[in-house]
């Protein structure tokens, strides 16, 4: 298994576990501006996402993924590290959390798309992706075409097709169907999985019912209320305002200690 991958400041070890769509490439604004701030930042595509091989994929899902990410870790010499998951990567960095303690001195799951935590997640979930799955049967192999549908269930219709970060994230459409979608989401966490001191849920100042839903049920399980980050007005700050993240990891915060 090769994971394509980047490196950018000195510092503190920070890993960055992408999100749904997306890639090594999008995240390299937030990764600069969380280096630019006196970190060693660390950020890759995922199992069977741009350059990343897609050797046994998809198939593992979530857990599968933080293996891989707690590879990586020990690989570049970064035990310690502060992880930090965006959306279906959230997912991901609570999976290393349940399964890797040891590699991260900090696990933040930044609006964690488990949908698998809701009362009713599995029935949602269903109902969710069988749209794209229509889609797809009418349409074999029109990924992007199926990705359409999907934000636009997500959005009820209101998704703008033509923003450029939609245009990026149409390259990795067949990841986030085959994979984001049927398999990381499904992931649901149990009281005593996630270790107590070591994982921090952080939502936006204006999350949305479904990920404040979802971030209130993972904050139960480690008996903590979620951080609010005021200044990020919507899930994908970290694409669209990568210093207000950035900022957010240098201040100093009772969860850095």
């Amino acid at each position: 298994m090769e994971l394509n991958y980047r490196i950018a400041g000195t510092g503190p070890s920070v890993l960055l576990i992408h999100g749904g769509a997306e890639d090594v490439g999008m995240l390299g604004a937030q990764a600069e501006a969380i280096a630019a701030r006196g970190f060693r930042v660390i950020w890759y595509d995922r199992r069977g996402t741009g350059g990343s091989t897609r050797s046994d994929w998809p198939g593992g899902g979530a857990d599968q993924h933080a293996d891989d990410a707690a590879g990586l870790l020990r690989s570049l010499d970064a035990l310690g590290a502060i992880v930090l998951g965006f959306s279906s990567g959230a997912v991901i960095a609570l999976a290393l959390a349940a399964r890797h303690p040891e590699v991260a001195s900090q696990v933040i799951a930044w609006e964690p798309a488990a949908i698998g935590m809701l009362p009713g997640g599995a029935e949602m979930h269903a109902a969710m992706v069988a749209p794209m799955d229509e889609h797809l049967a009418a349409h074999p192999g029109d990924w992007v075409g199926a990705f359409h549908v999907m934000l636009a269930v997500i959005s009820d219709g209101q998704a703008d097709l033509d923003d450029p970060a939609v245009k990026l994230m149409e390259a990795n459409a067949e990841a986030a169907l085959r994979d984001d979608g049927p398999l990381i989401t499904t992931r649901s966490f149990q009281a005593g999985e996630l270790p107590g001191g070591l994982v921090t849920v952080a939502v936006s100042g204006q999350a949305n019912a479904l990920h404040a839903e979802i971030a209130d049920r993972v904050a139960e399980l480690i008996q903590e209320k979620p951080l609010v980050v005021a200044a990020a007005d919507h899930h994908e700050v970290y694409l669209s305002a990568p210093e207000v993240l950035a900022d957010f990891l240098a201040a100093p915060r009772e969860w850095k200690l």
